[in-house]
């Protein structure tokens, strides 16, 4: 599945405002933050022996915050081919959430250059 390629800071720095900036009103609620993250090159499976390493952090959000990502993404809701067994994904620029079958599981996927800090595919699979 190939997804189209998007130069995001400014969608970075907006989901960055949305999950680390103290909330200001009452309406909104604050979720604990769970997931992982590696960093790697712009390649994630078998890169290239001259590509430059160390460049791209790969972020997984999962949990509740995944959860709250997802049904607040207004993007289509699409199987998701790489988890199957029922899994949906959204899409929203270079973020991908997905949720199971059941919807007790969530994960949101999203990459950030080191280099420039532009957004761009996490890893689809």
């Amino acid at each position: 599945m190939t997804k189209p390629s998007h130069s995001g800071a400014a969608s970075f720095a907006a989901m960055a405002c949305l999950l680390l900036i103290p909330v200001a009103t009452s309406a909104q609620t604050e979720t604990a933050l769970r997931g992982k993250m590696f960093i790697a090159g712009k390649t994630v499976s078998d890169p290239p022996p001259n590509e430059a390493k160390k460049i791209h952090a790969y972020v997984t959000i999962s949990g509740n915050a995944a959860r709250r990502m997802y049904r607040s993404m207004r993007g289509r809701v699409r199987p998701n081919e790489c988890l199957g067994d029922g899994w949906k994904m959204k899409t929203a620029g270079p973020l991908v959430c997905s949720v199971s079958r059941d919807g007790k599981k969530a994960t949101c996927d999203f990459a950030i250059s080191l280099v420039n800090g532009r957004s761009k595919d996490g890893q689809p699979c």
